[in-house]
């Protein structure tokens, strides 16, 4: 077995090199999981569009109190051309919706980031309007003459009923 001289040497000149210019390794601090995780699915959820619960938080912030009072969003759902807002509406405002239909997708897209192409309108019934009634005090007058009129009922606890439901009755309140 032969050495070869000069191969030896000039291993022995590159240790010696390595020796005096050792490098100091560059600390590279871990990145987070969920830095790369976000980068990952980023694209991804770009084209689900956005959540139903971050459209129903923001929906008023988003296409403006007038729409907003008379629709719902539901759901966000894909189909072939582009992903479809779903959305709750009373069938009277349907028409109108359908008119806006541009503006909001216009004004989703731009607050989501995403691809809504279109919308579905969900019909239902309007919601019911609770009448608003303020009870007004019964006058002295009123109340002698309820009295009066409930003397002649001798079981306590009827013309106590009795005068809880005219007294209701003239006041215009509505129990139940």
């Amino acid at each position: 077995m032969t050495i070869d001289w000069k191969k030896w040497e000039k291993e022995r000149e590159a240790e010696a090199r390595l020796a005096q210019t050792r490098a100091v390794p560059v600390y590279r601090p871990a990145r987070p999981m969920g830095a790369a995780l976000a980068r990952a699915l980023r694209p991804l959820l770009k084209e689900a569009g956005p959540a139903p619960e971050t459209l129903q938080s923001r929906w008023t912030e988003i296409v403006g109190l007038r729409i907003a009072a008379i629709t719902e969003p539901v759901r966000v759902s894909r189909a072939r051309g582009g992903n479809v807002l779903h959305l709750r509406v009373p069938s009277a405002a349907a028409p109108i919706i359908q008119h806006a239909r541009d503006h909001i997708l216009e004004r989703v897209n731009l607050a989501s980031g995403s691809k809504i192409t279109s919308l579905k309108l969900i019909q239902t019934a309007p919601p019911k309007q609770l009448a608003l009634v303020i009870p007004r005090p019964l006058t002295p007058e009123q109340r002698e003459a309820l009295v009066k009129r409930l003397a002649p009922v001798q079981n306590r606890a009827v013309r106590t009923a009795l005068a809880q439901l005219g007294e209701a009755i003239l006041t215009g309140q509505r129990k139940g």
